[in-house]
């Protein structure tokens, strides 16, 4: 078991996230689970305060947690910034993250994050 240098933002959208953002008109076929599973986002290892280092971060997580609605969605950036981001997310941060695989991490680019 490894313990990578990282700390990690762990996000999941409300209900309110999902139902407002998902009525785009192209993504209406998506099928979202009532419980949704957290996307973990690994920051920096060594931080003391958990709002300011979410405000370093939460234009990039509210762009990619849109992404996962609809790849077209740029409005709500807009719509949610630092002094509403809780009320469509849930978050939980840490900065412990072991690795339990053998196997190195594999890194993948996503060309749309800014």
């Amino acid at each position: 078991m490894k313990i990578l240098n990282r700390g990690f933002i762990s996000v999941i959208p409300k209900p309110n996230f999902i139902k407002e953002f998902s009525q785009h008109e192209k993504s209406d076929h998506i099928l979202m689970p009532k419980n949704p599973e957290a996307t973990i986002y690994l920051i920096e290892d060594d931080f003391w305060d958990d709002e300011i280092v979410l405000k370093k971060y939460y234009k990039r997580i509210i762009e990619a947690e849109l992404r996962q609605i609809d790849s077209d969605i740029n409005t709500a950036v807009n719509v949610i910034n630092s002094d509403n981001f809780h009320s469509y997310f849930e978050t939980s941060m840490g900065n412990l993250v072991f690795d339990l695989e053998n196997q190195s991490i594999e890194h993948f680019t996503d060309d749309q994050s800014s």
